[in-house]
């Protein structure tokens, strides 16, 4: 009885073995090549290569800013901190407590290279308070009109300083992104740059959404789609002291539409600092800036 159930399990075992090594082995799907993380600097221009004439029209005039320390300091040149030139017998400027503001920086036009829409004499000064906001308004409505509203913050412009003005002296504060009595003179660099991957109209250069024309282009090219906007962004980020051109941001643009485009960006630096390495922003209309009325200006910054 052993014997013929040995038999029995000798026959199925062979069996069993003939539909193993007769049986076709299951199709397997040949792995997908991996996603390259780093994208060249020519990957990137294929990838703007459709965009290249969108680009080319969006190109703006800017006036980079070099900062350059300023021992003697002087009330009336372009220039970050420092003493103000100020008219006599006008009040001084201060916050929505009474508060004096600080000099965070003054543009005088006449050392600007010529660009179109801007004066081409005057002063005009940025004040902000030192608050948790370093001025700006941030309790409430985001919105661009509320962000011009001069509660905390003062745009200012004189359009003639040649006469013998007082000089505000530079006050101390812990809350602010400077040092007022270390004063940086402000030299231009005439300049032009396209349109900024932070600045909210990209996306409709790219035709309509930047993320999404990046993801469907990496997964065409078996690209990493975050490798590309990062090359992108180092390509077209923005960043850097400048009076003009398009504005660069940390976080988002608080811009969704309107007529608000950059009058000065002031970047985070050795000496300056916007919260956790932010940048700093001013806009407005050029209508206004063609008529040099400064009483509507937009004023934000962000941070990581």
């Amino acid at each position: 009885m052993i014997v013929g159930w040995v038999l029995v399990g000798l026959a199925v075992g062979g069996i069993a073995a003939w539909a193993i090594k007769g049986a076709k082995p299951a199709q397997q799907k040949s792995p997908e090549p991996a996603r390259v993380e780093e994208v060249t600097a020519a990957e990137v221009d294929r990838f703007l290569a459709p965009y290249a004439d969108r680009l080319q029209a969006s190109r703006r005039p800017l006036a980079r800013v070099v900062l350059e320390p300023l021992p003697g300091d002087d009330p009336q040149v372009s220039k970050v901190g420092g003493r103000a030139w100020w008219p006599k017998g006008e009040p001084a400027p201060v916050d929505e407590r009474g508060a004096p503001l600080h000099l965070l920086a003054q543009v005088n036009f006449a050392e600007l290279p010529p660009m179109p829409g801007y004066p081409r004499r005057g002063l005009v000064q940025f004040f902000i308070a030192a608050n948790n906001f370093y001025g700006a308004n941030y309790e409430g409505d985001l919105t661009p009109l509320a962000l011009s509203v001069q509660r905390n913050f003062r745009v200012v412009y004189w359009p003639d300083v040649s006469t013998e003005g007082d000089a505000l002296l530079p006050l101390g504060g812990d809350m602010l992104p400077h040092n007022p009595a270390k004063p940086r003179r402000m030299r231009f660099e005439p300049g032009e740059e396209p349109l900024t991957v932070s600045d909210y109209r990209f996306g409709a250069l790219l035709g309509g959404d930047a993320y999404a024309a990046v993801e469907a282009y990496g997964k065409a090219q078996r690209l990493s789609a975050e490798g590309l906007f990062d090359a992108l962004w180092e390509r077209h980020a923005g960043g850097g002291h400048k009076v003009g051109g398009y504005p660069g941001f940390v976080q988002t643009d608080p811009r969704t539409g309107g007529d608000w485009e950059l009058l000065l960006q002031l970047d985070s630096d050795d000496e300056m600092m916007w919260g956790d390495v932010g940048v700093g922003n001013f806009f407005i209309a050029p209508v206004d800036l063609a008529r040099s009325d400064f009483s509507r200006v937009m004023y934000t910054w962000d941070c990581h």
